[in-house]
């Protein structure tokens, strides 16, 4: 029998990664263009495993920015859930906060690219990992806020995330480098949409660093913003990691999303 895998993996590439915003294309191909990636496209091998576990890691929110200003994005998924049917394709819920503005949403993930590493794994100290192999996963997202609620529209955009497989063939979210200057991952480049304006803005996100933020980030090791954007709801960010300030810290690992 021949794979329709390959036909499903073409026309998904053909209208999604013509649909994506400007800056999330461009994100696309940097990705894609990696040397430490092998160039061989995955995606039909892989169109039947869930990147689920990828998308769901535990613990906190991702952290993001929202306009010119870089006003501060706070974005949890909650459900990541594989469509019957439809390979490489999910079904998802979520929230996000802006201020004091929390709003749920729902809507789509669909999977575009599936890349492997160069070489086994190994971890931040350079001892091979229990991982066998490592890759990235390249989707596309479409999150729909409620349009009932105020101040809500539609995030747009890709998703960067990085997984590693284990030699029972089990996939998981790739921390083994989380404590190495500058790690990030599950990374969202794209723009969000008003509803009642349609007005678009800049819309970045992620886990540990948020991917083309500028000058916002003023970080080595670690995400830092800059004086610059405090106003923009960054302050409290300063003073729990930076000032280390018991009661920010709680502010900030609250979960606001429950």
């Amino acid at each position: 029998m021949i794979s329709v895998f390959p036909l499903i993996a073409t026309c998904w590439l053909a209208l999604s990664a013509a649909a994506l915003p400007p800056e999330s294309e461009t994100y696309r191909r940097r990705v894609l263009a990696d040397p430490a990636l092998l160039p061989t496209e995955l995606l039909p091998q892989y169109a039947g495993r869930s990147f689920a576990p990828v998308w769901l890691p535990p613990k906190d929110a991702a952290l993001g920015f929202i306009g010119p200003n870089y006003q501060r994005l706070d974005l949890k998924l909650l459900t990541v859930t594989p469509t019957a049917g439809q390979p490489g394709q999910y079904a998802v819920t979520g929230k996000s906060r802006v201020k004091t503005n929390v709003a749920a949403f729902q809507g789509t993930l669909r999977v575009l690219h599936v890349r492997v590493n160069r070489g086994r794994p190994r971890t931040l100290d350079n001892e091979p990992a229990i991982a066998v192999k490592s890759g990235i996963v390249l989707a596309e997202y479409e999150l729909r806020e409620r349009e009932a609620q105020p101040g809500t529209g539609v995030f747009r955009g890709v998703l960067h995330a990085k997984w590693y497989k284990d030699a029972r063939g089990r996939i998981y979210y790739d921390d083994l480098l989380s404590f190495a200057d500058s790690y990030a991952n599950n990374q969202g480049v794209g723009t969000w949409t008003s509803y009642r304006s349609k007005q678009v803005k800049r819309c970045n996100w992620g886990r540990h660093r948020i991917p083309n933020s500028g000058d916002l980030d003023q970080g080595a090791g670690e995400f830092s913003p800059t004086d610059k954007y405090l106003a923009y709801g960054w302050q409290q960010y300063r003073q729990a990691w930076t000032g280390q300030d018991p009661a920010a810290q709680r502010l900030e690992q609250a979960a606001w999303w429950r």
